[in-house]
């Protein structure tokens, strides 16, 4: 789950998904709009004890790039992608914020 072998075309432009943050008390739900992509084409970079979580994805027409504060520690639980939206799911190891 890296971005490291993931190339971002420089002859496409770079949009901002769509993203939301939802605090679940024991988890951290982020939902990114990436229409027109597929699966395989999404990468996902989240370090141990990250603050911040990349998430890239590439077509051959258009390529998104959102990189989100995460306002404590966690660790990923579960990724889902259905209809364009990208749905993870990220377990607090710490709930106390950083």
């Amino acid at each position: 789950m890296g971005t490291e072998n993931f190339k971002i075309n420089k002859t496409l432009k770079t949009i901002e998904p769509v993203t939301t943050v939802i605090d679940e008390g024991k988890f951290l739900r982020i939902l990114a709009e990436l229409p027109g992509i597929a699966e395989e084409k999404i990468k996902i970079d989240l370090e141990n004890r990250a603050t911040s979580i990349t998430i890239v994805a590439v077509n051959t027409v258009k390529q998104f790039k959102s990189v989100i504060t995460i306002p404590c520690e966690v660790r990923f639980s579960k990724k889902q992608f259905s209809d364009g939206v990208l749905e993870l799911t990220l377990e607090k190891t710490n709930p106390a914020p950083l």
